[in-house]
């Protein structure tokens, strides 16, 4: 009875978020028609009665209109001994940058990725309130195994749009340099 009850459970938990992601979505779509709708009364305008100045100015808020589709990037990067992320607005600002070092790892714990990873992430959630309702894109910089632990850690609270992963290591490594061999010496008696 108590197995049944709890696999009830559980499978209710996951409908709830996936109908409350679903939701979430459903909020962004909305905001794009929203956008696109704009962007159609702006066609419609008649351009012969503006000034120069002015149609620049429309036109540069189109491009702006178009460029929302990601308006946050969160870059994860796994370094030789450290462990960093970062929140940056499209533009290339630094709104928020935090490394292992900040959520109290010191020295060799600083290389535990899963440790690392999960306490980064739950600061950033906690400290980021901006980006709850915004479309992100996150960039993975040499992030090999955990890659599906980050991405399910940061679906449960953020819209992510894009992910892009770049992994820098070598597959097998740089050229290992030459071993010299001994000199033998005779020594005379």
């Amino acid at each position: 009875m108590n197995l049944s009850n709890t696999l009830f459970n559980n499978l209710t938990n996951k409908l709830q978020l996936d109908t409350y992601l679903f939701e979430k979505e459903k909020v962004y779509v909305e905001n794009l028609r929203n956008r696109i709708d704009y962007l159609k009364k702006l066609k419609e305008q008649n351009y012969k009665n503006l000034s120069v100045a002015e149609f620049t100015k429309l036109k540069q808020e189109q491009h702006i209109n178009q460029d929302l589709m990601v308006m946050y990037i969160i870059n994860i990067s796994f370094l030789k001994a450290n462990t960093t992320i970062h929140v940056s607005d499209i533009k290339g600002n630094i709104k928020l940058f935090y490394s292992a070092g900040s959520v109290g790892l010191t020295g060799k714990q600083k290389r535990k990725r899963r440790i690392a990873v999960v306490k980064l992430i739950s600061l950033l959630i906690k400290k980021a309130s901006f980006l709850s309702n915004k479309p992100v894109a996150v960039h993975l910089n040499n992030v090999n195994f955990y890659q599906s632990l980050i991405i399910n850690k940061l679906k449960q609270a953020l819209f992510i749009k894009v992910i892009k992963s770049f992994n820098q290591a070598p597959y097998n490594g740089c050229r290992k340099p030459k071993v010299r061999r001994k000199k033998y010496t005779k020594k005379f008696k």
